[in-house]
């Protein structure tokens, strides 16, 4: 886990992913079921998502440093990252 690429994914609002251990990563996706709503997931090493939502924030009103601080963000990501 790389804190740089953490801190560009946040910085860019949750665009771009972060390399997690054992080849999976994290990316954002548009809710299906709201929209304007985004959703962190983990992708696993064929590239499928994985069933666990990670975080949301409404991309319409907010962004996403809006939604969770830098600090609380890395922490949050540090916990998927086994």
């Amino acid at each position: 886990m790389n804190n740089d690429q953490i801190t560009s994914f946040y910085n860019n609002n949750g665009f771009g992913r972060i390399d997690l251990a054992n080849g999976r990563e994290i990316r954002s996706l548009p809710s299906f079921s709201q929209f304007g709503l985004m959703t962190l997931r983990i992708f696993n090493q064929a590239g499928e998502p994985e069933s666990d939502v990670i975080f949301q924030w409404d991309n319409l009103s907010s962004a996403l440093a809006w939604a969770i601080s830098l600090p609380d963000f890395v922490a949050l990501i540090a916990q998927y990252n086994h």
